[in-house]
């Protein structure tokens, strides 16, 4: 989230792209924090979203580091929240 929002303050985004970019993430906070397995579940098909962007950005000629760093944490996070998903689902913990 914060890669995100370096991202948009350097491109100068205006508030409501700042809102529409960073709430979906938000809004996941409280489930993961209460260990919800639905809300990872969730939190992978937004994800989907943020790593759509990550690729359309770099599909440039030259893509910024940032855009790197983005598709990345996306790749992670996604990857990290179905294991995790996956693993609490056979345990069923």
């Amino acid at each position: 989230m914060l890669v995100t929002a370096i991202h948009l303050w350097l491109q100068s985004a205006p508030p409501i792209i700042y809102a529409i970019s960073l709430l979906p993430l938000m809004i996941f906070i409280p489930g993961m924090l209460a260990d919800r397995l639905r809300t990872l579940i969730w939190l992978g098909f937004v994800v989907l979203l943020y790593f759509y962007n990550g690729v359309q950005n770099m599909a440039v000629p030259e893509p910024k580091t940032l855009d790197i760093v983005e598709l990345t944490l996306s790749v992670s996070l996604f990857s990290a929240a179905m294991i995790y998903a996956r693993i609490r689902q056979v345990n069923n913990v």
